[in-house]
C-alpha cells in the first residue's frame, strides 16, 4: 500500500465487503486514499483493523465501532503470520454464517496459536486447544457456540 497512488489505492478498496488493515495499514490508507475514515467506512462492508494485543475493532458505516479483545498469549515466539492467522479465522466463521464478533473471537484464537509458535506455518491448530482458548478469554457460552463447528476439524 505505501507505494500506491490515490488513484490505486481507491480503487484497491471501494466495495470491499471486507477491509483488513492493522493500525499502521489503517493511518496510510486514509492518507492514500485522501478519504476520511467515516468516508471509507460508508465504502466498505466492514473495515476489521488488528490491534496486536488489544485485539480487534470491527467497523462498519452508521454503527458503532465494536472491539474484540485478543487471546492472551502464554509466550510470544515470533508475531509471522499472526495477521493472516486472524483472516483465516474469521472469514472461516463468517463463511459458516457465524456473527462478525463470533469470528473474530476464532480469529484471535488463530492469530495466538500463531505467536506462540516459531515460524510462519509451524504450528498446527487443534480443535479443543482453540475451545479452551476462546473459553478462557471469552468464557463458556463463546466456547460452546464455537465448539459444535470446531471439534469437527482436524
Amino acid at each position: 500500500m505505501a507505494r500506491l497512488g490515490r488513484d490505486q489505492a481507491r480503487q484497491l478498496v471501494d466495495g470491499a465487503r471486507w477491509l483488513f488493515t492493522n493500525e499502521y495499514e489503517e493511518a496510510l490508507l486514509v492518507e492514500r486514499t485522501g478519504w476520511s475514515k467515516a468516508d471509507l467506512l460508508g465504502r466498505v462492508g466492514t473495515w476489521i483493523t488488528t490491534l496486536g494485543a488489544e485485539g480487534v475493532a470491527l467497523a462498519r458505516g452508521g454503527a458503532p465501532e465494536q472491539r474484540v479483545p485478543a487471546v492472551p498469549a502464554e509466550r510470544i515466539a515470533d508475531p509471522t503470520g499472526a495477521g493472516d492467522a486472524f483472516r483465516s479465522g474469521f472469514l472461516a466463521g463468517t463463511a459458516w454464517g457465524w456473527p462478525q464478533e463470533q469470528a473474530a473471537r476464532l480469529g484471535c484464537a488463530l492469530a495466538t496459536t500463531v505467536l506462540e509458535a516459531i515460524g510462519t506455518q509451524e504450528y498446527k491448530p487443534v480443535p479443543a486447544e482453540l475451545i479452551a482458548r476462546i473459553e478462557r478469554a471469552y468464557g463458556p457460552d463463546a466456547a460452546r457456540t464455537a465448539e459444535p463447528r470446531l471439534a469437527n476439524l482436524s
